[in-house]
């Protein structure tokens, strides 16, 4: 895939102005709208992404997976994620860990350093354009206090980091796991997705509804659902929204 960079001192979302390019038919597979500074970026649902002009990663990437059904989006998801997650696997050391938190967050350790927001355009059986929204939280290390959990990777390596090559890894990565997906190889996606689950495998404490209880997170299936197996060794099966982690 050919990549194809659009750079922009600000702007509100790099996933609306993609949106807009392409509804212009300006853009196609490839366009990366990268942005130093974002006053309005988007997160899942209503939530907002939250980052210092020129201190971190603010990019959105166009995607035409045609080969991809509308019924298996989350494949696309779960491939993202995992580029996402090995570039910054790669820049961690010592006894901190890279994991994708479920649906769409990458951790370092128990503190989230990274946002995933995917949009698509389909149109009757086929997926005409994704809009991959990434942020990455590079080298601030300050953040509003009302945010629970964040880090950059400054705050972990202490080391400050080029955000024009570390843009550059990851839309190679994001590449790669592509590939993949248009080679078919789905399962393997999905295995190496679950295996890199945050908290995967370990006893956890979830509320689903008004209910507390222990479970173990054992995957997502094909439409992008956490599995959970309780202490009974039953699978609840959840949506987004529908149970959150203690």
């Amino acid at each position: 895939m050919k990549i194809d960079i659009i750079y922009l001192d600000k702007v509100d979302s790099t996933n609306t102005y993609a949106k807009k390019l392409l509804n212009e038919l300006k853009a196609g597979e490839g366009t990366v709208v990268w942005a130093r500074e974002q006053y309005a970026g988007c997160g899942l649902g209503e939530n907002t992404w939250h980052s210092r002009a020129g201190m971190n990663l603010t990019f959105s990437l166009i995607l035409e997976p045609l080969f991809i059904q509308p019924d298996n989006l989350f494949c696309l998801n779960k491939a993202v994620a995992l580029a996402v997650f090995n570039t910054i696997r790669t820049e961690l050391s010592g006894d901190i860990q890279a994991s994708i938190k479920w649906p769409n967050d990458i951790y370092a350790g128990d503190r989230k350093i990274a946002g995933i927001l995917i949009e698509h355009t389909i149109l009757g059986t086929s997926i005409k354009h994704s809009v991959i929204g990434v942020g990455i939280n590079l080298n601030q290390v300050d953040f509003p206090a009302d945010l629970p959990n964040p880090a950059s990777l400054k705050q972990i390596t202490g080391l400050n980091h080029d955000s024009e090559k570390f843009l550059e890894n990851v839309c190679r990565s994001i590449d790669k796991e592509y590939s993949r997906l248009n080679r078919g190889e789905f399962k393997s996606i999905n295995d190496d997705y679950n295996s890199s689950l945050f908290g995967c495998g370990c006893d956890l404490e979830f509320i689903a509804g008004s209910c507390s209880f222990t479970g173990r997170i054992k995957g997502v299936d094909d439409l992008g659902r956490l599995l959970v197996m309780t202490q009974d060794e039953k699978i609840g099966i959840f949506n987004h929204g529908e149970i959150i982690l203690k």
